[in-house]
This record gives structure tokens, sequence and C-alpha cells, in this order.
């Protein structure tokens, strides 16, 4: 008897990208192979141009093309599942391929989708056009635009970044508004809100609130400012902290250092030596404090 049932559901799943086999009524049930309509258990080989699943869908090889797939529920994949829309939790022993993702997806490998929202977990990486929730990669995160919180083992890059980056090594994004937090380096064009990097941070526009081990760069740097061994930029507004504060066009504000150079200084230099340019001699350069309004 063991064999004959064995026999039954080999040759449903030798066809399982024409036809399919289960107890089923109307479409509900138990479905053995390529059914386009379920609602309950469905095991397949390979996923065809699937329709609507909901329930849960194991899936025992790479799937076909399934565009309008819609999946709600659970989905279970040897290799990894994939579908255009899916609703629930999914999990790959390899990944997952996603258009749109509302849920919670795991990947041994990875995760890859256009549209994250809710969360998605993979092995080496997640890629996405848009995250909209929480991302965590083994090796790294990267993605068009991030909303939530993202971290990867190595990195995290973006063009756009809105909420909470870690990066074992850096972030980099073109526009950074929220929290990062790198052990290496913070980069980007506008980076703003509260960057925290063991080595460096730099942008074209830093700011508000930026701590870094050794340095930080840009064009304007804004707000408050510690780094170990220097800082540099054109404009530096704010309060800046370092061994080394050089404003290479403006300092407003407050630089406290062992040495500060300001181009043109508007605020105070605390530090042994201050170097203020625009000053009158014999204020250019004073130990301890210089001052210009």
């Amino acid at each position: 008897m063991k064999k004959y049932l064995v026999f039954i559901f080999l040759l449903c799943i030798g066809t399982a990208r024409a036809d399919s086999f289960g107890l089923t009524v109307h479409n509900s049930g138990l479905s053995f192979g390529n059914s386009r309509y379920h609602n309950g258990l469905r095991i397949n080989l390979v996923d065809n141009k699937v329709r609507t699943v909901n329930g849960v869908n194991l899936t025992l090889w790479i799937p076909d093309e399934n565009p309008g797939f819609v999946m709600n529920g659970l989905a279970v994949g040897l290799i990894g599942p994939a579908a255009g829309t899916f609703r629930g939790v999914g999990l790959g022993a390899i990944g997952l391929g996603i258009d749109n993702l509302k849920g919670l997806a795991v990947g041994g490998l990875g995760v890859g989708a256009d549209e994250i929202h809710g969360a998605a977990i993979g092995g080496l990486g997640v890629g996405a056009d848009r995250i909209n929730g929480l991302a965590v990669g083994g090796l790294g995160v990267g993605a068009d635009r991030i909303n939530g919180l993202a971290v990867g083992g190595i990195g995290v890059g973006a063009d756009r970044i809105n909420g909470l980056a870690v990066g074992g090594i850096g972030v980099g994004a073109d526009y950074i508004d929220g929290l990062t937090i790198a052990a290496g380096g913070v980069g980007g064009d506008d980076v703003r809100g509260i960057q925290i990097a063991g080595i460096g941070v730099g942008g074209d526009r830093v700011g508000w609130l930026t701590l870094a081990g050794i340095g930080v760069g840009g064009d304007s740097i804004r707000g408050l400012t510690i780094a170990g061994l220097g800082i540099r930029g054109e404009r530096l507004t704010g309060v800046k902290i370092a061994a080394y504060v050089h404003a290479e066009d403006e300092m407003i504000g407050v630089s406290i250092g062992l040495l500060n150079i300001a181009e043109y200084l508007d605020g105070l230099q605390i530090g042994l030596i201050n170097i203020a340019k625009n000053n009158p001699v014999p204020f250019k350069v004073l130990p301890l404090l210089n001052y210009h309004q």
C-alpha cells in the first residue's frame, strides 16, 4: 500500500508544472502540484504562473515566472519562494524574491524585493528598492530608500536613509536623516541627525550631532561636532571640538582644540594656538583665546 501512495505522490510532483492533485473542495484543502488558486496547504515542486494561495505554500525547487502571484500566509521554500505580492511570513533556505512584501521574510543567503513593508532578514544581505521597517543583512543592506532600521554586518548603502542605520564598517547614502552608527565611517551628500563613527564622518553637508573617533570633513559642518583628531570644512557653524579645527572659509560659533584655524572667524576660539585670519595684527594668532565678531 505504501508504495502506491509514494507512486501517486511522485506522479503528482512530476506533473506539478502542468496540473495538480489533492483533496480539495472548491480549491480548498490539500493540494499537490501546480494549482493556480488554492486555500489551505499546497505542496509543489516548481511554482509557475500561480495566481493566489491563501494558507501554507511549500515549494521544493526554484520557482518559475510568477509575476501576478499573491501569497497570503506562510510560504516555505527549500530553495526559496517567490511572489508578486506577499502578505505573511516567507522562509527560504537560499533566499526569497518578492515584488511587494508585507510581513516577514527570512532568507538563508538573502532577500530581494522591490518594496519591503515589515521585516527582512538575509544571512548575507537584503536588497530592495524601498524598505519601510526592518532590514538585517549579515554582510549588508542596500536600497534606494530606507525608512526605519537597517543593520548590515559590513555596511548599509542607499540613496536615502530616514531612521536608524547601523553598519559594521560603514554607512553611505546620498541623504541621511536620523541616527547613523558605524564602526568605520559614515558618508553622504547630505548627512543630518546624529552620526557616530569609529573612524570618521564625511559629506557635503554634515550636522547636527556628529561624533567621530578620528575626524570629520565636509563643505558645511553644522551643530555640535566632536572628533578625536580633526575637523575640517569650508564652513563650520556651532560648536567644534577636536585636537585640530580648521575652517577653510568661515567659522561661526565656538571651536575648541589644540590648534584652531579660521579664514574668517565669527565667534570664539579656545586652544593652545588660535588663528583668526580676519583679525587685525597682532590678533591674528593668539594663545588660549581668540575672538572676532
